[in-house]
């Protein structure tokens, strides 16, 4: 009888993570057309504002969240919805009034630094409403996930990406940072309504939380959890971000717009990685099977280097050769996209780690590769941006991403009592497998 369940749980895992990795696929697609309509029609100093707003505000929503989203999928998929309702719309509506106070003194503050040169005064607001709500978006999608709703999750993601590519179209009809930066926003806040009515909606009986864990989850011992994993995930942002605020404040608002694009475009490779870490989290929560949960994140991992390494270089590939062509705006973008290849690769196999170790209840273990990575990449930043300029921050970017992966790899490797070498060679039972259905296929 374990044997059959367990099948069923491997099923919906392999099911949700397929789904959600097709939506990621498609919004790819959506992503890459409409980079290309913007790409060629929009000044690169329009974008830099754009991304300029997109990036503090996201800086808001990530350093004061205090990451309680990982907190809220940990403990929905744990406890369920009935018992961490409460701590849950409590957290919401406290952290939402820090965002919104502390973002708004902060920009006040730096509203006159050489960071904001050429920033027009309604983009602070627009920085604080992006801010806001990218973190209650955050918080119901993450109710969407802990409950293993991926269908609602997906469609959400999907009709998002669709706007947002819309959006894009009209930008590029009408040039406008205003517009494209509102419009976001407001598309922001239509997927809210959008996601709540997902966690409202239920089709059949709701799952039922273990006898030993049905009780009422305290607001403390939510926030205890999201500590832990704040850390590290701040971190983490900073690891992946500090190059762009470098730029920002080194460089004009129109370099920035075209390095924002060379980042942009190779974060495109996160899409399986943020799939499967988007599903492992909750379902490595709910596994009560140790072996189950070791093989899970192990497979994981070796698929994502994979993938990941295959289409690292078909994107660099792909943008020497159209880029130039077809995008001689923004045909600085291909230095820093060749820098930042091995590091993509490095963090794509820490994201499905981090949250394997996250879901063993354990996310205090992912501080200190971040704490690594920071600091190589503060380090490397100081020795390659006076000879290099902005190809030195993605360099060094590149590096602390590859120390951070490194380093959650042997991290994990010691918790869990895996050969590292199991996180990227085939074992012969996985071969086997592969060559059992390929001589299936041949009779």
């Amino acid at each position: 009888m374990r044997r059959k369940k367990d099948r069923a749980v491997h099923s919906d895992i392999v099911r949700d993570s397929l789904n959600t990795f097709g939506t990621n696929v498609i919004n790819t697609l959506i992503q890459i057309f409409s980079a290309i309509v913007v790409l060629s029609r929009v000044d690169p100093v329009i974008n830099g504002l754009k991304a300029q707003v997109l990036l503090w505000g996201g800086g808001f929503c990530t350093v004061l969240s205090l990451s309680v989203n990982s907190s809220v999928v940990y403990y929905v998929a744990r406890y369920k919805i009935e018992n961490s309702k409460l701590s849950i719309e409590k957290l919401t509506a406290f952290i939402s009034l820090v965002i919104t106070v502390l973002g708004a003194a902060t920009l006040f503050v730096l509203k006159d630094s050489p960071l904001f040169p050429s920033t027009p005064p309604s983009f602070f607001a627009a920085m604080i409403a992006y801010g806001l709500s990218s973190f209650v978006l955050n918080i119901c999608m993450a109710i969407l996930r802990g409950e293993n709703k991926f269908k609602s999750y997906n469609v959400v993601n999907l009709t998002q990406q669709i706007l947002i590519s819309a959006l894009a179209v009209v930008i590029a009809v009408y040039p406008s940072a205003s517009l494209w930066v509102w419009g976001t926003i407001a598309i922001s806040l239509a997927m809210i309504v959008f996601s709540f009515y997902g966690v409202l909606r239920w089709n059949g009986t709701k799952p039922r939380p273990a006898p030993e864990d049905d009780f009422p989850v305290k607001t403390g011992k939510m926030v205890g959890y999201s500590l832990k994993s704040h850390v590290s995930n701040v971190l983490t942002y900073a690891n992946s971000n500090l190059g762009s605020y470098i730029v920002q404040g080194i460089a004009g608002i129109g370099e920035y717009g075209v390095y924002s694009k060379a980042i942009t475009v190779m974060q495109k490779i996160w899409i399986l990685p943020d799939a499967v870490s988007q599903v492992i989290l909750s379902r490595i929560a709910g596994m009560k099977d140790k072996g189950g949960q070791l093989k899970l994140a192990v497979i994981s991992t070796k698929i994502i280097a994979y993938v990941t390494t295959a289409a690292t270089f078909l994107i660099l590939g792909a943008a020497y050769l159209f880029v130039p062509l077809l995008f001689p705006m923004y045909k600085g973008m291909l230095g820093p996209m060749s820098y930042l290849t091995v590091g993509i690769i490095f963090i794509s196999c820490s994201k499905v780690l981090g949250n394997s170790i996250a879901a063993y209840g354990r996310p205090e273990l992912n501080i200190l590769p971040t704490v690594l990575g920071i600091a190589a990449n503060i380090l490397f930043s100081i020795l390659f941006i006076p000879p290099l300029g902005t190809n030195g921050v993605a360099l060094a970017s590149s590096i602390s991403m590859t120390v951070q992966g490194l380093s959650c790899m042997i991290i994990f490797c010691i918790f869990s009592h895996t050969a590292i070498y199991r996180l990227f060679l085939p074992s012969k039972e996985e071969i086997a497998a592969v060559k059992s259905a390929f001589s299936i296929k041949r009779r």
